[in-house]
Parts: C-alpha cells; sequence; structure tokens
C-alpha cells in the first residue's frame, strides 16, 4: 500500500509506494482512509517535535471499516477515531485523563503508531465513532482538530457569566474552529485584556502577545506546540516574570470528546460552512510530499489528502 512516511534521522520525507498492509488485532479495526487531513503537528514533526519519529504521518482521518472482529457491527461504516490508544489496557477514574493520557499509550501518527497518511489503517475498535450520514467526508476529516477546540469546553473554562471576555490569537486552522466553537457559545468581544485568552497561531513566539493580552488573574489556554529547536522560541524568564506577577493561569490543552465534534458539525450549518471554506486543496496521495510543502504556505488553511481517488481539485 501507499503511505507518506517521514524518517527523522535522515530527514526524508518521501511516498513509500509498498508498505505492508496492516494486520488488525482481536480488538483492532481495519479502516480503509478515505481522506486524511494535514495540520499543523504533522508539518511540527518534520521540524523535530517528536524525535527519533519513523513512521507513517497523520491523526485527522475519515474512513471505511473493512474488518473488527470486537465490533462486527461497524464494518461497512464511515468512522473517525480517538488518536490515542489505551494499549496497556490502563483504567481509572478519570476517564478524561484515560482518554487522552494513559500510560503507555501509544498515539496515531505521532508517538509509537502508524498515521492516517496511507491507504488503510489500524486502530482499536473502542476509539472508533460513526460518521452521520449527513456529513460529507471532507466535513467528517475536520472532527479530530474540531474536538480539539471542543476540549475548552470540556475543560470547564468558558464560563456562563456573560461579563467574561474571550480572544483567540492565531487565525490558521485550530485557531478558526477553536474561535467558531467559542461564539457558539459565548458573545463577542471587545478589545482590551481578556478574562480568557486561547493561544492557536502555531508561532513559539505568539505566547507574547497571547499573555499581553490576558488580564491580570487570566486565564491563557496553550494549543500551540513547535519543535523545541525553534528559534522563536521564548526564554522562560521572560513569560515567568508577567505570569507570576500578574498572578495568570496557564492551562495546557490537547485532543477534545469526539462525539461533541460530530454533534456540533451536524446541528450548526455555520459550522460546516466555515469547515468547507478552510479546504483550500484536495490532492491524491500519490502527491502527499507536495501537499506538505503546500500546507506550509502561508495563508493556506486546510490541505487534505484523498487516499483511493486519484484526483485533485480547488476546493
Amino acid at each position: 500500500m501507499q503511505a507518506l512516511v517521514f524518517d527523522q534521522a535522515s530527514n526524508t520525507l518521501k511516498l513509500e509506494e509498498a508498505c505492508t498492509k496492516p494486520t488488525p488485532g482481536p480488538d483492532d479495526a481495519l479502516i480503509r482512509v478515505h481522506r486524511a487531513g494535514i495540520c499543523a503537528t504533522d508539518i511540527e514533526i518534520t521540524r523535530g517535535y517528536v524525535p527519533g519519529y519513523c513512521g507513517t504521518l497523520g491523526h485527522e482521518f475519515v474512513g471505511s471499516v473493512e474488518a473488527c472482529s470486537s465490533r462486527p457491527e461497524l464494518v461497512g461504516q464511515r468512522v473517525v477515531g480517538e488518536i490515542n490508544c489505551n494499549d496497556v489496557g490502563y483504567s481509572c477514574a478519570d476517564a478524561v485523563h484515560q482518554r487522552n493520557h494513559a500510560p503507555g499509550r501509544s498515539v496515531l501518527g505521532i508517538i509509537n503508531r502508524d498515521g492516517c497518511m496511507a491507504q488503510w489503517l489500524v486502530l482499536p475498535a473502542r476509539n472508533l465513532l460513526v460518521v452521520p450520514a449527513s456529513l460529507g467526508d471532507e466535513l467528517a476529516v475536520f472532527c479530530e482538530p474540531l474536538a480539539a477546540a471542543c476540549r475548552i469546553l470540556e475543560q470547564g473554562l468558558l464560563l456562563e457569566d456573560s461579563s467574561q471576555r474571550v480572544a483567540v490569537v492565531g487565525d490558521g486552522r485550530l485557531g478558526l474552529l477553536i474561535a467558531q466553537v467559542l461564539a457558539l457559545r459565548a458573545p463577542a468581544g471587545a478589545c482590551g485584556r481578556f478574562h480568557l485568552v486561547v493561544e492557536a497561531s502555531g508561532s513559539a513566539s505568539s505566547i507574547r502577545t497571547a499573555l499581553a493580552l490576558t488580564r491580570a488573574l487570566g486565564t491563557l489556554v496553550l494549543k500551540t506546540t513547535v519543535s523545541l529547536d525553534d528559534p522563536a522560541m521564548p526564554g522562560w524568564s521572560e513569560l515567568a516574570n508577567d505570569i507570576v506577577v500578574n498572578e495568570k493561569t496557564l492551562v495546557g490543552s490537547r485532543c477534545g470528546p469526539m462525539d461533541v465534534a460530530l454533534a456540533m458539525m451536524e446541528q450548526h450549518e455555520e459550522l460546516q460552512q466555515l469547515l468547507a471554506a478552510m479546504i483550500h486543496k484536495q490532492l491524491p496521495l500519490s502527491q502527499g510530499v507536495a501537499a506538505m510543502t503546500l500546507a506550509q504556505t502561508k495563508g493556506v488553511l486546510k490541505v487534505q489528502l484523498v487516499m483511493h481517488d486519484h484526483t485533485s481539485s480547488d476546493r
């Protein structure tokens, strides 16, 4: 099968034409990938974000189940999937900790598990969610990043108090999704300093701007992850003085509830319109290297890879 593979040791990104089709275990599903989205994490991996990375990239996907012995009702269904895989069966009382941070987990296309920029992938059957018939593949593939945006709601950071003022730093892929999700729940804000600021620019240096927008006793949510080698990374002492003196709260925010994301997509036409407008290009997997280059171009939002359809188109 074809797969888009990055090897940090040789610093090479290439399309492998003859990768072995994965074999599902007893609790896994074999998924025929329809589409995969390229996101900033994929790009940062090629810049050294995951030391020693060698494997198939990608964690945003929609596909159909070809085999699943533990959940045979899924065969033939279109699905998306949670990217964190609880490989050792870790269990605890905190469902979110178990979902996102299980010790020994693998993470699709990021840690110890080949990703979705391939014609087939394997995921635990328990990670899969069926896509509503009303959502096309081009929208369903946004489920994972939209869930990351919904994580802010799940964390309880958006208050019911209408006086809370919220800002989002970053007008890229994730920033736009976060702004739309928060706009569905919060009133529009004005200029000045904000109770809640979300940094989602994809830039190491933008934390300076985000901190400056955060009022004293406010909360700054960090969504951006970058390579440690990024020369724009500010020093900790530069940030700590502002955080400590003004008693600001830093909150990390990662993967979110995919069921909530699917429901939100299905229910809100304005969100569907935003997602469709974000698609800059759809390219076949055979042009995966060029697609990764295109996704790094300033002003380009979402580039999607189409796995089993060798056509390309704008929007």
